[in-house]
């Protein structure tokens, strides 16, 4: 029969790659773009074509006030010039200079708010580009780790599998399958240390015919309670 020791060993062994491959899986999840830096890209795309958007706003006011102004100028040089004499035609033309005026000055306070608004939406570019810059750096490198981490959790995953087949091919009888079905059912833990006269796996007092039982070897004896293979060092 196979030694309770060995099998405890291949336990330390299948523990260590449980850990491996649980490690592993972790980086794989990990790698590739992660969620906040999407939606840091998303908040910067949305920054600049906010102020592309505002820009364009600001133009169009400008652009507007500038149009005005030359309509005025002839306008006002005809009113100026004294080619104009009839007194109604003179009024008209007063009144149409001054109505182009107030609607340039509305246009010219218009342009200055949003060039205010153009100001606030090119901070907020500015600082989303910012985040975006800082955490594709930050994400670069976390990928590279993440990377560098795979490989070595691979290699070491490849080692366990050698150093696990070969502690389980001097396991003979029926000791492996019962290991098997044991740690399928017990979160990985089949074998179980007595200290203190209670089993290790589930913290129960054991009576002391099955301690003696498990010390001298020469049986496997499994806990009352959770069935794990009994195991003194």
């Amino acid at each position: 029969m196979s030694s309770i020791a060995d099998l405890y060993a291949l336990q330390e062994v299948d523990l260590a790659i449980d850990a491996n491959r649980e490690a592993l899986a972790d980086a794989q999840s990990r790698l590739g773009e992660p969620e906040e830096l999407v939606e840091a890209r998303r908040a910067a795309e949305d920054g600049s074509a906010k102020l592309r958007e505002e820009e364009k706003r600001c133009k169009e006011r400008e652009w507007d006030a500038d149009e005005l102004r030359t309509k005025i100028e002839p306008l006002e040089h005809r009113l100026y010039e004294g080619s104009v004499r009839d007194p109604r035609e003179l009024a008209d033309l007063e009144r149409d200079v001054e109505s182009l005026k107030r609607r340039r000055s509305e246009l010219e306070d218009q342009a200055l708010a949003a060039m205010e608004v153009v100001e606030e939406a090119q901070r907020a570019a500015d600082e989303t580009r910012r985040s975006l810059e800082e955490m594709t750096g930050t994400s670069m490198t976390e990928q590279e780790n993440l990377q560098g981490r795979q490989t070595t959790l691979e290699a070491e995953f490849a080692v366990l599998e050698e150093r696990r087949s070969a502690q389980a091919s001097g396991i003979n009888g029926a000791a492996l399958p019962l290991y098997e079905r044991i740690r399928a059912a017990r979160q990985g833990r089949a074998v179980a240390k007595i200290e203190g006269g209670a089993c290790q796996g589930c913290r129960i007092s054991l009576p002391i015919n099955l301690v003696k039982l498990a010390r001298s070897g020469s049986d496997m004896v499994q806990c009352i309670n959770c069935e794990r293979i009994l195991y003194m060092s």
